[in-house]
């Protein structure tokens, strides 16, 4: 770990730089940043009993929900700390929790910061979410005694890579977990060749299927005045997905047909509205519109977060970005939750399981570029089955539970 942290410290004043000017990008206090430094407010009472819950950011605070539910069923006497280490990932984790949990950014993973942040929350038992791998957060809960689990855990090949050519770098840190759930068989064998004992690892299915709620759809008031209109929407897009999709959506029929494009990162939507009205394309900003839909504008670019469960229900197709590009893909369910038809770029490594299940069904199909994507658009613009209704349900129903099974299955 001498060689990690000596790394690390040489890198951090870079490291901070870049965190202090994201988070002037992203307007928020700058006090926050010194959550990152371990440095905590007069005001803040400890409570006796803590669990420590992170989640990186956006997807997997989402993917948390049931998990922290049934966390907080199990042991009433805890208080659960969540933390994450992005803005919007905060900014989620106060919108879905508020004040059920206490919530601070996790520290830089240099090993002062950690120890001040553990000597001071002092938490019973950690559970890190998906690939979230802090060595020095992890070697110091391992030498105090203290129990840490990897859940809905995930191993990409480029990560496995990654962490394969550290590994001697940060002494083994895969083998200090006391447990690890993983999503399916190619992470689970990826983690034990990382050197996580064969014991102490257990496949099972995405949290993320928890997460969505198939008993209703939510309820759109935008429905009402969508009349004969078909929507495309393009959700958790990346720089330069926007340009490849607008240009796929003009190579087909649009007429009484809109795209709603949702980027990953809201903040990069002015940059992509005024590069979009340069092209002379008819464009409208969702919050320019009070936050509803302009049906006589071609394309509706969304500038804001928690939107997107009600603009996929007004969907007739949907597109997932992040795939585009070498960035893994982002999650398919909430457009599987809403039975629509799904497109999506090559890149999916991030949820490979869930993609290749998808096209066995014959929800998502794959298109890298705007003709092959224009071809996909309009096939699915025209399709009226309950096949896929029936599918969607089907699939997402066979897969709930592993937020409950995973309490069964720890050894805490």
């Amino acid at each position: 770990m001498i060689i990690y942290n000596l790394i690390f410290l040489i890198l951090f004043p870079l490291i901070f730089l870049r965190n202090i000017y994201k988070s002037i990008k992203f307007r928020e206090k700058f006090s926050r940043n010194l959550e990152k430094l371990s440095v905590f407010s007069r005001n803040i009472q400890r409570p006796k009993k803590i669990i420590l819950i992170h989640a990186v950011s956006v997807g997997e605070v989402l993917a948390s929900r049931k998990f922290v539910e049934e966390v907080q069923n199990k042991f009433p006497d805890h208080k659960i700390l969540m933390t994450c280490s992005t803005q919007t990932g905060s900014e989620t984790i106060n919108r879905v929790y508020g004040d059920s949990v206490l919530h601070q950014y996790l520290p830089f993973d240099l090993r002062f910061f950690i120890k001040r942040f553990i000597d001071f929350w002092q938490p019973e038992l950690t559970f890190i979410l998906e690939t979230e791998i802090w060595p020095n957060l992890i070697d110091l809960l391992n030498k105090k005694g203290k129990k840490v689990f990897l859940v809905n855990g995930r191993m990409s090949e480029k990560s496995f890579k990654r962490y394969k050519s550290v590994l001697p770098l940060v002494k083994n840190v895969f083998s200090k977990f006391d447990f690890i759930i993983c999503q399916g068989a190619d992470d689970l064998k990826r983690f034990v060749d990382l050197g996580v004992n064969r014991t102490k690892i257990k496949e099972d299915f995405s949290f993320k299927f928890d997460s969505i709620d198939t008993g209703h759809e939510k309820s759109s008031s935008i429905k009402s005045t969508k009349k004969d209109f078909k929507v495309i929407i393009c959700a958790s897009t990346h720089d330069p997905e926007e340009e490849i999709l607008v240009e796929t959506f003009y190579k087909i029929n649009t007429e009484n047909t809109i795209l709603i494009l949702v980027p990953r990162h809201p903040e990069r939507a002015q940059k992509i509205y005024n590069k979009l009205i340069q092209t002379n394309k008819n464009i409208s900003l969702f919050s320019k519109d009070n936050f509803s839909i302009d049906f006589s504008k071609k394309i509706i670019l969304v500038d804001k977060i928690g939107y997107l469960e009600n603009l996929f229900s007004l969907a007739d197709i949907a597109f997932i970005g992040g795939s585009l590009i070498p960035h893994g893909g982002q999650n398919f369910l909430e457009a599987v939750k809403f039975s629509l038809p799904i497109s999506s770029g090559k890149s999916i490594y991030n949820f490979k399981q869930i993609a290749e299940d998808l096209m066995k069904i014959s929800i998502l199909q794959i298109g890298n570029s705007p003709e092959e994507l224009s071809l996909i658009w309009q096939k699915q613009l025209e399709w009226r089955s309950e096949k896929i209704k029936n599918s969607s349900r089907e699939y997402l129903n066979f897969r709930k539970g592993a937020s409950k099974r995973a309490l069964d299955i720890l050894p805490l």
